[in-house]
């Protein structure tokens, strides 16, 4: 089993969504414990509830070079913030060194992106969804990692790549991301 920097990263997470999603409410009900690798279809949301990224069908998941077998639907204990929901896998191969993180809310993401955590913010195309890319403090300089966020039906979708524990950095974090968001974006709500 590898080891990913939970502490580090439950750390900076926990942050970044207490900026984000105090100021907006919820409906529905508290996210428990899912079988979500029982999903094999992309699923709508319920009204006031998040997108549920481990419905990304599993042959679209390995197809873009990830391992479903690592699927972790609550990584960093996402899922205890009220409007989040959350996907984990680590990148498939003998060499693998970052895991690909989908995680979605009911925020806007306009109020994420002005969290002072979420710096070298930058407009990228995802397919052909507007999109930024940026790097989360905790990713260091030069950056460990890269995360790219956008808008779904008001609600917002982050893609974050990052290197698993202690494993050195093998590529840039930023092309891999864009990978994985370019890959995925059909499966994730529309704009």
């Amino acid at each position: 089993m590898r080891v990913v920097r939970g502490g580090l990263r439950a750390v900076a997470c926990a942050s970044a969504l207490l900026l984000a999603g105090c100021g907006s409410s919820t409906q529905g009900s508290p996210v428990t414990g899912e079988s979500p690798a029982m999903v094999t279809t992309t699923a709508a949301s319920e009204p006031g509830e998040p997108f549920d990224p481990c419905t990304i069908p599993k042959d679209a998941v390995t197809a873009s070079g990830l391992d479903v077998s690592t699927e972790r639907a609550d990584f960093a204990g996402i899922t205890t913030y009220p409007g989040w929901k959350g996907c984990t896998w680590d990148a498939s191969g003998a060499n693998a060194w970052y895991y690909l993180s989908v995680l979605s809310s009911i925020n806007s993401i306009d109020e994420y992106l002005r969290s002072p955590q979420n710096q070298r913010q930058v407009p990228v195309k995802v397919g052909s969804r507007d999109a930024v890319q940026y790097n989360a403090d905790y990713q260091g300089d030069p950056p460990t990692g890269c995360d790219i966020v956008l808008d779904a039906s008001g609600n917002l979708i982050i893609l974050v790549v990052d290197t698993i524990g202690s494993e050195d950095t093998l590529g840039d974090p930023c092309l891999e991301v864009r990978k994985h968001a370019t890959d995925l974006v059909g499966y994730l709500p529309s704009e």
